[in-house]
Parts: C-alpha cells; structure tokens; sequence
C-alpha cells in the first residue's frame, strides 16, 4: 500500500455522499472495528452512512459506541450507492444471503488486509502486510486529516489486538506497535477493552469451549490437532448463532501442534472450517483448496457434507501441505 493507493480512496470518499459499509459475514474483532470506524468517521464528514453485518454483531463488542447502528440480514437499510467493503477477501464473504441483495453496478471500495484478495472493488486499498483492516483504516483516516474520537480509537484498538492475538502474532510489526500507542494516546481505556475482549466469557461460550476440547484429537505425529462441534452439539448448548473467537487456539498453543483445525457444523451438512498454523504451514493456501482463504497463518473455508467425511478430507489435505 503506497501514499497514491491512500489518496485515491480518499479522494473517492470525498466524492461520494452516501455509503453503505459491508463486512464479512460471522465477524471478528477487525471486521467490527474496522465498520464501527468507518462509519463515525464518514459520519461526521456529515456522509449519509449505513453498515450491514449479516450475522449481526457478537455480543463480545457490544460495548463499542454506535454498534446499535450496524444492521443485519433482518433489519436491512437500503443499500446505498457506494459500497465499502471492510476486511472482506472477496465480494461473496459478506454472506450467502446478502450478496444476493447488493446491486451489481455499485461503486464499490475495497480495503482489506488479506492475501487472497484480487482487487474485486472499483478502487481498491490491499495490503497483505498490515496486521488488520482496522490498521488499513486508520492510515486511512491519517491520511485524509480526519480527527479520531475515542468512538473511532476504540474499535481500531480492538481490532488490531484481535488480528495480532494481542500483539504475539507474526503479523505484528514496529508499525503496528507505533499505531496502537498512538490509539491509546487518543484516550483508549485498556483496561476496558481487556474486560470485554478477555474476561467476560458467557457460559455458552465456556461450555462450548468444554465441547470442543472434549473432541480434541491428534495425528499420528502429533503436529495436527483438530476439535469438532456438531449441528447437535451447538442446539444442545444454545450456541448455533453464536459468534466466538478464541476456541480454535486452544489446541494451536499445544506443544508440537503445527496445524490446529476447528469443525463446526453451523446447519446440518454444512461444515465451517477454521484453520490455524504456527510456523510452516501456509494454510491460506490449504482453504483455498474449497473456495476459502485468509492468511498464512489463520484462514477459514465452508464446505458441505457428513462432518466425519469432511474432517478426513480436510485432515488428508493438511496432512499434504506439512513439510
């Protein structure tokens, strides 16, 4: 990402007078924040702005100032001219659902941070090397003189902790420290954001982390660990809709795992993949096998059928790409 790349979404942010803001669909810290930011910060250049989340926002960021304002698939806004797509690696990540209802001649902007992203936007600002879409945003917002609140700091700060896995995440680079001091120059209270990111689990999430460990199992060499949830595990707890990040860990922090897998089968015959590796496994290129993609390091794919079959095709491929 170079100063021209900033300036020319920019310019086109200023151009424009009415925005809707997409992120991806089961969202994470950085799709959040990165919207939340967006959308105070184009507020108040006085733009008309929306923001649609198809799955809603987890209750993990409930906290963030405005995110009463972020729509799902069931209370959908009209869609405006301008579309801003955030932390999305393809235009179809935004969900099955939505996708379908977004109009195909829209100007669309593209600012993202993964490496699978081939630049689907009008004008489009990609950089595989920034640590999250909220550190993209926030150059952004330097860029183009735009003052951050503690409305707009707050949510970059969550999203950066969340894609770095508080700062211990190789993506983590002196720029990225630089930018995070300053979030908390502008009046970010740590102390809050830690609360809410990291101690105050529910119960559903706790035992469904429980669940998850319950199914852990290993290859032969050890250098693979996958856990599963099914459909029946997820309805017995009260947790098909719920959103949680964290639980895929548990089995990458284990010693020797080079490769940690999560299953979790979110309808009947419909298997969310969530892939994690630590060193030399690039497993972007693992989920691209079915469709899916992120980093080198955390990526997902969707994939359907009997979640045993699918678990021993996945495992078969990851199995492939270990040196």
């Amino acid at each position: 990402m170079n100063s021209d790349e900033l300036e020319t979404v920019a310019r086109a942010l200023i151009q424009q007078k009415k925005f809707t803001l997409l992120g991806h669909s089961i969202p994470d810290g950085d799709c959040v924040g990165a919207v939340i930011a967006m959308m105070w910060a184009l507020a108040n250049m006085g733009k008309d702005v929306n923001a649609i989340i198809e799955d809603g926002v987890p209750s993990t960021y409930r906290f963030l100032n405005g995110i009463e304002r972020i729509s799902s698939i069931s209370n959908l806004p009209d869609i405006n001219d301008c579309l801003v797509y955030l932390d999305c690696a393809t235009r179809e990540r935004v969900g099955d659902r939505l996708s379908g209802l977004i109009p195909p001649r829209a100007v669309v902007i593209n600012i993202d941070h993964h490496v699978s992203n081939g630049g689907y936007g009008t004008v489009n600002l990609v950089d595989a090397g920034a640590s999250s879409t909220c550190e993209i945003v926030f150059r952004l917002l330097k860029k183009m003189n735009l003052p951050i609140t503690i409305d707009i700091a707050t949510p970059l700060y969550c999203g950066i902790v969340m894609d770095t896995g508080s700062f211990q995440y190789s993506n983590t680079t002196p720029e990225t420290l630089r930018i995070a001091a300053e979030l908390l120059e502008y009046g970010v209270d740590i102390d809050l954001v830690r609360n809410r990111l990291f101690e105050s689990k529910s119960r559903v999430e706790v035992n469904l982390q429980k669940k998850a460990l319950d199914s852990l199992e290993f290859s032969k060499d050890g250098r693979i660990a996958s856990m599963h949830l099914s459909y029946d595990d997820l309805a017995r707890l009260g947790a098909v809709n719920l959103h949680f990040e964290g639980t895929i860990n548990m089995a990458r922090n284990i010693e020797d795992v080079e490769v940690a897998l999560l299953f979790r089968e979110i309808e009947p015959g419909v298997i969310k993949v969530g892939f994690r590796s630590k060193q030399l496994v690039d497993v972007n290129r693992v989920a691209a096998e079915w469709g899916g993609g992120g980093h080198k390091r955390a990526a997902g794919a969707t994939l359907r059928g009997e979640l045993e079959a699918v678990k021993k095709l996945v495992l078969l491929k990851v199995e492939e790409h270990l040196p």
